[in-house]
């Protein structure tokens, strides 16, 4: 074996402390700007944050599914679960969440704009500190850090990311911002790098594509003359008579002025009409013989039917259901083309809602981390007592469907009590207020359903039959 690992240049040590790292990342990084190899060069690096922001902007299907995305991820209610039930885990529990709530940014922004790391790759916002009324320190805001600013990246052999170089788009300064005082979110699936691999890094190309047969689309249709009216008159005629005294340019101008007219504003309606010289064109020879065209004439030109339209229009719709499928929202698009069944539909849109919620899992996670941690160390509270965070799932939920689940368990003997918490939740998808609190104790209990027992019958009105 020693013999084998000098020809292959290995050094296998005798024995490694458990607690050391021995290999590394795979981001390079030279003095902290990040190294990708990229042919693309719209998608080099900060580069790709302004094509991002291009096909965002100005490609419909992916404004429309980022949109549908962070509505429903600021939609989900959140929760502060204290770790047990002592009043004290209790009270810490309130106190934070009121402190999150009462930021100069709503929550529900800062979810919003956390979420899109799985856009752009990675987002990072800076929280900022200060002191309540009552002593205990909270948040005054949590401010987002464009990731175009981001220029460089303070991190280990390892991985692990100590900090980021904010350009100041402002003054070109740099700024350098600890990784304690962030909330920093990376969507490092497929890959380590400290910018991660977003979504939009796949769509970048397709959308590219589309953007391109949209124009060619709209090129096709402004050059395409069919339907344009096309009038004819007999202008050298008209002129040899101006230039032989027998007609006045005045009288030229009022003989071909309704034609012109017609022309330039011809719309459809009632009592849109044109009456023109039936004369037709003759030969100059003795005979005269008569022809086929008409000296005054109008009519719409005419083309053969083009399959380049069809094939382009085509093109535009298979990449519009290709960025959908990239992005999980090919729901959205069902329906567009006279195809798919409500089947279809509930179970593209059950899968988004999955996706939604394993996001809202993964700020959970980093918001215990990088804003539940802090202040617990910055107001010296007891580490035990550190709640959870928890958001509602968001699940798209049918009436029909949670009704009759409701009374298929009735008929099966699992009947709802008045105050089954499952009534109020049908409510909820309703639209409705939730019901009165009910006292269960005061309502009157159900009287046994028991038949009533036969009367035995009277023996003396059966002797008198008899």
């Amino acid at each position: 074996m020693a013999f084998r690992d000098r020809l292959l240049g290995i050094f296998r040590p005798t024995t490694v402390a458990p607690d050391k790292t021995l290999g590394v990342h795979g981001a390079v990084l030279h003095s902290g700007y990040l190294q990708v190899d990229e042919k693309e060069a719209s998608l080099g690096p900060l580069v790709k944050y302004k094509t991002y922001s291009d096909i965002m902007c100005n490609v419909s299907i992916i404004a429309a599914g980022t949109r549908y995305f962070l509505n429903l991820i600021s939609r989900a209610g959140w929760k502060v679960i204290p770790p047990d039930d002592t009043p004290a885990s209790r009270e810490l529990a309130e106190r934070f969440e009121e402190l999150i709530y009462k930021m100069d940014t709503p929550w529900h922004r800062v979810v919003r704009r956390a979420a899109m790391y799985r856009y752009y790759g990675f987002s990072i916002q800076e929280w900022t500190a200060c002191r309540c009324d009552d002593g205990v320190i909270g948040y005054q805001d949590i401010s987002p850090r464009p990731q175009i600013t981001i220029e460089r990246w303070d991190v280990e052999q390892t991985g692990k990311v100590h900090g980021v170089v904010q350009r100041s788009p402002q003054t070109s300064q740099e700024i350098y911002l600890p990784r304690h005082k962030l909330v920093y979110m990376v969507d490092d699936s497929l890959n380590d790098s400290p910018e991660g691999l977003g979504i939009f890094r796949h769509l970048a190309e397709p959308a590219k594509r589309l953007m391109q047969y949209q124009l060619l689309e709209g090129y096709g249709y402004e050059t395409d003359l069919r339907g344009i009216p096309i009038g004819r008159a007999p202008l050298a005629e008209l002129q040899s008579k101006i230039e032989s005294g027998a007609l006045s340019p005045e009288q030229k101008s009022q003989t071909t002025e309704p034609i012109r007219t017609f022309i330039e504003k011809h719309i459809k309606n009632p009592e849109l009409g044109l009456l023109l010289d039936s004369q037709v064109y003759k030969t100059e020879d003795e005979k005269g013989t008569p022809g086929v065209t008409p000296l005054w004439n109008l009519e719409l030109l005419k083309g053969g039917n083009s399959q380049s339209s069809e094939a382009v229009a085509k093109a535009i719709e298979r990449l519009n259901r290709e960025l959908a499928r990239i992005m999980g929202v090919e729901h959205l698009l069902l329906g567009g083309d006279g195809k798919g069944s409500l089947a279809l539909a509930r179970d593209k849109t059950q899968n988004f809602g999955l996706i939604v919620h394993s996001t809202l899992n993964e700020l959970a996670e980093t918001f215990e981390k990088d804003l539940v941690n802090p202040i617990w160390e910055m107001n010296g509270w007891d580490p035990e007592l550190k709640p959870e965070l928890k958001t509602d799932p968001i699940q798209f939920r049918d009436v029909e469907q949670i009704t009759g689940a409701l009374a298929d368990m009735a008929s099966a003997g699992a009947i709802l009590a008045p105050d089954d918490p499952a009534i109020n939740e049908v409510r909820g998808v309703l639209g409705l207020s939730k019901q009165p609190e009910i006292d269960v104790s005061l309502m009157p209990e159900p009287e046994d359903d028991v038949p009533p027992e036969d009367e035995p019958e009277d023996e003396s009105e059966e002797e008198e039959e008899e």
